[in-house]
């Protein structure tokens, strides 16, 4: 489920959105507005650790 960055053409508020159906559209959380555009937004990727080389698989070894 993919998490949006909007902002409200009304208000001008930013905000985030879970989208659970592709057929959702968010509205403001602060004026209630549908008229909101989706803002270009940078991939981030948590998950720890850096690159160790290898396969990148992070197996030990071993059986």
């Amino acid at each position: 489920m993919p998490v949006y960055e909007y902002r409200c053409n009304k208000c001008k508020a930013e905000f985030t959105y879970l989208k659970l159906r592709a057929d959702d559209e968010p509205l403001c959380p602060e004026c209630k507005s549908a008229d909101v555009t989706k803002k270009i937004s940078s991939f981030s990727c948590s998950g720890g650790g850096g690159f160790s080389g290898g396969s990148g698989f992070g197996h030990s070894g071993g059986c």
